[in-house]
């Protein structure tokens, strides 16, 4: 190992004893909880195929249709330091399996008792679209964005990794919804109450009225949590965002209707729907695209300031200058991909990670308050050092 101008390299302590068997340990229980809420979902999704296999056929490309661009919507959002693949296929399988799953029995079982104390169905089917829905369906999908907050606080760097991983939870969520919400309306009214459903549901109200804002507003709670690190009323900041996901959520499903109940269905469908999302839900989407940017703005500091005074053969301050923004980085990264080639764009594309990997480690290390050294005696940071330095020999050549 490398060693600093000081003399030995320093690491945090590292997780052990209880508290490591206690992490594995929840780590088990909530990969059983996946795994048996993917299949008992799987079993739902057979079971639609079996009844109505044209249906539900046409009902995934539509929901696919919409969930993929947004997701590659969400994922470009993270302009800098990328989240792990794993973690990402997580939160959106915990939206699609595990809340799906516990939120529609928690949901019917409300469903039922409010049908046997008021005598009505349509009146039952509103409070618990009203009260149920909300409050199941954004804890069940919350409690993913804890669970990573917990147990891989590693990756979970800052107010946009919150913001990413909620609203990719929330997005799985909808996915799965989208694709029983179109199978139940092709059953009852055929194709065109399908695509009445995948206007309304997955392209105008696809983000906006969708479960990936609500959660995105979770997940901000969480990343302000993990940004402001000192302070006990920081942790207000988990319930309050929390909270507000739910009344989203709750103003959505409580009012979106009464933007509907004038005129034709052309005009609810084509007017009504696009004024519910303006209204109810262009709030809360404009406040996530304000943290987004306050983010980037973010980001950008810290890949300039903790990579500044870096020795040379490490990053030079031109080179330091040349990742942010993200879009010059990016047109950069074409102009060498066009004139060098793959091979080349690919090296040079992994160097740039990893300075801004180098750049995240530091700003770590320096807002740590357990942490009483400096970048030049920490052992990670020597070695992502060490590993850069092989990296520019070879993105160079």
């Amino acid at each position: 190992m490398p060693q600093s101008p000081t003399g030995t390299l320093r690491r945090r302590p590292q997780v052990t004893g209880a508290a490591l068997v206690g992490r594995y340990g929840c780590m088990a229980v909530l990969g059983l909880f996946l795994l048996t809420t993917t299949l008992c979902s799987g079993l739902i999704g057979l079971s639609m195929f079996a009844w109505t296999p044209v249906e539900f056929v046409v009902a995934t490309v539509l929901a696919l249709a919409t969930a993929v661009p947004y997701g590659g919507l969400l994922l470009w959002l993270d302009r800098n330091e990328k989240e792990p693949w794993w973690l990402i296929f997580t939160a959106l399988l915990w939206g699609a399996a595990g809340a799906t799953f516990v939120s529609g029995i928690f949901n019917e079982l409300f469903g039922m008792a409010a049908g046997s104390a008021v005598g009505d169905a349509a009146v039952a089917g509103q409070l618990t679209a009203s009260l149920s829905a909300p409050f199941i369906e954004e804890l069940t999908k919350g409690l993913a964005v804890l669970a990573l907050f917990v147990l891989f606080r590693k990756e979970f760097d800052n107010v946009l990794d919150g913001v990413l991983y909620g609203a990719l939870v929330g997005l799985g969520f909808a996915w799965f919804e989208n694709i029983t919400y179109y199978v139940n309306g092709a059953t009852t009214g055929g194709f065109g109450e399908m695509l009445k459903l995948a206007w309304m549901r997955g392209i105008v109200s696809g983000m906006g009225g969708s479960h990936a804002a609500y959660t995105g507003l979770t997940g901000l709670g969480f990343g302000l949590v993990r940004v402001s690190r000192r302070g006990g009323l920081r942790w207000l900041a988990v319930p309050f965002f929390w909270g507000l996901a739910m009344f989203a959520h709750f103003a959505w499903n409580t009012f979106a209707g009464l933007f509907m109940m004038q005129g034709s269905e052309a005009a609810a469908l084509l007017v009504g729907v696009p004024l519910a999302t303006v209204f109810l839900q262009g709030p809360f989407l404009l406040l996530l695209v304000v943290v987004v940017g306050v983010a980037w703005r973010h980001e950008n500091r810290i890949i300039l300031t903790h990579l500044q005074g870096e020795p040379p053969d490490v990053i030079t301050d031109a080179e330091r200058r040349t990742l942010v923004p993200a879009r010059a980085r990016t047109i950069a990264g074409i102009k060498r991909l066009l004139s060098r080639g793959p091979a080349a764009w690919w090296r040079w594309r992994r160097l740039e990670r990893a300075w801004i990997e180098l750049a995240f480690l530091r700003w770590h290390l320096h807002e740590d308050d357990e942490v009483s050294w400096g970048p030049d005696e920490d052992a990670d940071v020597a070695e992502w050092r060490a590993r850069i330095r092989q990296m520019r020999a070879t993105a160079s050549g």
